[in-house]
């Protein structure tokens, strides 16, 4: 009787531990999950190490038929406000100076496997200074972003939208905080920084796509 007392405690005692050590879990939506670094910062992990990740995510242009718009979660930071409800509008307030990212996440793209590029169909509104030139940067899921060479584009203050290409290549190396490579196969988020270091711009973007398509698409 004594035993069987025994083991009915140690019983009960162990169901109790595993309830409390069930509140230390957390499950993630997809935002929680791939909102992992809105930083970009860039990763120090493995300082001067140049071991390849080869973990590959969906191909980029085949997710949402390459739609970033659709298939990403969207977020902005002070200064910047994007506006979904009918244009994907970016409207911008003094940005420029104190590189203000707006960006996406979304689950891991191969951006590698296939020569492609990001395809921008947009026009700019503004009342006075310059267009405004949009740089992007790309991280993968280790932490590391495309810093060592940049991709931009420049849109100009048109009535109707027009197209503009960020090219792809060479971009996948992170200079600081220490060299690395990236990993194009695994991408699963991007910033877009609006004339970083340089003039504020104060405006509107007007996106009407941005997309993942073929290099020397004719789309």
């Amino acid at each position: 009787m004594k035993i069987t007392t025994l083991y009915s405690y140690l019983f009960v005692g162990l169901a109790a531990l595993m309830t409390a050590c069930s509140g230390e879990f957390q499950t993630y939506t997809i935002s929680d999950t791939y909102a992992t670094s809105l930083h970009y910062s860039g990763s120090s992990q493995g300082a001067g190490a140049e071991e390849e990740d080869e973990r590959k995510g969906v191909p980029a242009k085949s997710y949402y038929n390459g739609d970033l718009i659709g298939g990403a979660i969207w977020w902005a930071r002070k200064g910047i406000v994007i506006d979904k409800e009918e244009d994907f509008l970016v409207i911008a307030e003094a940005i420029g100076p104190d590189s203000t990212p707006f960006g996406a996440t979304f689950p891991p793209l191969d951006f590698v496997s296939e020569e492609v590029q990001i395809k921008v169909t947009a026009r700019a509104e503004y009342e006075e200074g310059d267009a405004p030139t949009l740089v992007l940067q790309m991280q993968d899921g280790g932490g590391y972003f495309t810093n060592e060479k940049t991709t931009s584009i420049t849109i100009k203050n048109t009535e109707e939208v027009e197209e503009y290409f960020f090219t792809l290549d060479d971009v996948f190396k992170q200079k600081t905080p220490v060299p690395h490579l990236v990993n194009g196969g695994f991408i699963n988020s991007l910033q877009v920084l609006i004339n970083p270091g340089g003039p504020a711009f104060t405006g509107k973007i007007f996106i009407e796509e941005i997309k993942v398509v073929p290099v020397k698409s004719e789309e």
